[in-house]
């Protein structure tokens, strides 16, 4: 028994066979270059989630950061006109808080206008404030778009039906570029706590809130169709649900 030269085949002298015992080095290199390539392909899946994630927790983070930096600046410095004028238009338009700031993003104008507690706010920087101020033309038209922008918010509850429960706060700032913004804050019990609540409501009782979990969304939009079309298409299932707690306060569900 032995090898023909470089023949893949065992020759036997007593038989006239030739049995093949070549190994297919080819087929386990591909296999080879298979299980690199899914080798490959899993490191790639777990550096893309782990990037997704991280970049997910650098713009959570960015977005508190700026949240918090709206939060400690310091109070605007109006002159004595502005600081009139502000009162007379806070006397004039009783349904509106005003908010007098320097912002610099979306998420800092949205953080002040989320600080209101009548039927709208509204966010004026402090340079369009003194140029009203200063400037009669300059008032009547800032003026003139307060009112257009509010008279469009009167009958967006309408406009959202059934998504009109969500919205908890409506706002526009007064931009220094003469354009208006308009904000939305949004919040949505848990399907769980809502229905405590809805059934209360039918019994007319008090409910105890003690704790709760809750989604909220800010939204922002340069028109009040775009608002509108936002707050419709708003998916809460990509929305982080957070605890809110009460001490000992209670909803009052007999009105």
């Amino acid at each position: 028994m032995g090898l023909s030269g470089d023949s893949p085949y065992l020759f036997c002298k007593n038989m006239p066979i030739y049995i093949k015992i070549a190994v297919n080095i080819d087929s386990y290199a591909k296999e080879g270059m298979k299980m690199n390539k899914v080798g490959s392909y899993g490191a790639y899946q777990s550096n893309y989630y782990e990037n997704t994630v991280q970049n997910k927790k650098e713009s959570e983070k960015a977005g508190n950061e700026k949240t918090e930096k709206a939060k400690k600046k310091k109070p605007v410095q109006l002159s004595d006109r502005a600081k009139n004028l502000l009162k007379e238009l806070q006397k004039t338009y009783g349904n509106m808080d005003f908010f007098v700031a320097d912002y610099e993003t979306d998420e800092e104008a949205a953080e002040y206008l989320s600080r209101g507690t009548k039927e709208y706010s509204v966010l004026i920087d402090p340079e369009t404030l003194e140029e009203m101020a200063a400037d009669e033309e300059t008032k009547n038209k800032y003026i003139g778009m307060l009112e257009d922008a509010t008279n469009k918010l009167n009958g967006i509850k309408e406009k959202l039906g059934s998504k009109s429960d969500e919205v908890v706060r409506l706002g526009v700032s007064l931009n220094e570029d003469g354009t208006v913004s308009y904000f939305a804050e949004l919040e949505k019990l848990s399907e769980k706590r809502q229905e405590q609540l809805d059934k209360a409501k039918e019994n007319k009782k008090e409910e105890k809130i003690e704790q709760e979990r809750t989604k909220k969304a800010k939204l922002k939009a340069d028109s009040i169709d775009e608002l509108i079309e936002k707050i419709k298409n708003l998916n809460w299932n990509t929305i982080r649900e957070e605890e809110r707690a009460y001490s000992g306060s209670k909803f009052d569900c007999s009105i």
